[in-house]
């Protein structure tokens, strides 16, 4: 047997196909393993793409149509695809996004490993997103010229922030605010009583 070693043995090591992510997967050790297979291919004048950390904790929302769910979220609520840790599964994938520091994962219903469901199958809400935003003014007057379906009109809250709920299409209710302070800071109006 002839001796095959040369100078790109470091990189088959770090062969994508051979990464196990956590199940489901993780976008954080997709971006580890990003910028490691990255580092061995270049270590000269190469932009850093950014490294994600994965919160804590983070929801799963379950969709019928997740890839019609993907794009609502991405064009009418303004999340970010974290696109190099989406995960293909036939017809189905996971897609992670984010918003902020938030974030959070989409995927098909699934009823026989996770018992989870969309509102769309239940006939009702299972549960709110609660999502602060940088000027949720704007935010609302996006989300309406995209077509969204607002439950809640865009109100001061005396609770000190400035808020509206909309409905995804397959019904998680999302509520979306700012804090007053935030408001302030950008030199936005608040009540004159907050």
């Amino acid at each position: 047997m002839s001796d095959t070693s040369d100078e790109f043995d470091p990189l088959r090591v770090l062969q994508p196909d051979r990464v196990q992510p956590d199940d489901p997967g993780d976008p954080a050790v997709v971006s580890r393993q990003k910028e490691r297979l990255l580092s061995m291919i270049d270590d000269s004048e190469r932009t850093v793409s950014p490294t994600y950390r994965t919160p804590g904790i983070y929801p799963r929302l379950a969709y019928t149509d997740e890839r019609a769910a993907l794009d609502y979220l991405v064009r009418v609520f303004g999340l970010t695809e974290i696109r190099e840790a989406r995960m293909e599964h036939g017809d189905h994938m996971l897609a992670w996004l984010r918003l902020g520091e938030g974030m959070l994962m989409i995927g098909h219903a699934n009823h026989d490993v996770h018992e989870i469901y969309s509102p769309q199958e239940v006939g009702h809400t299972t549960t709110m997103m609660n999502v602060y935003v940088h000027d949720v003014d704007a935010h609302y007057v996006h989300a309406v010229e995209e077509g969204a379906n607002v439950t809640m009109d865009l109100a001061d809250a005396f609770f000190g922030e400035r808020r509206y709920e909309a409905t995804d299409l397959e019904g998680h209710r999302w509520h979306f605010a700012e804090r007053f302070e935030a408001i302030r800071a950008r030199g936005g109006s608040i009540p004159e009583d907050a």
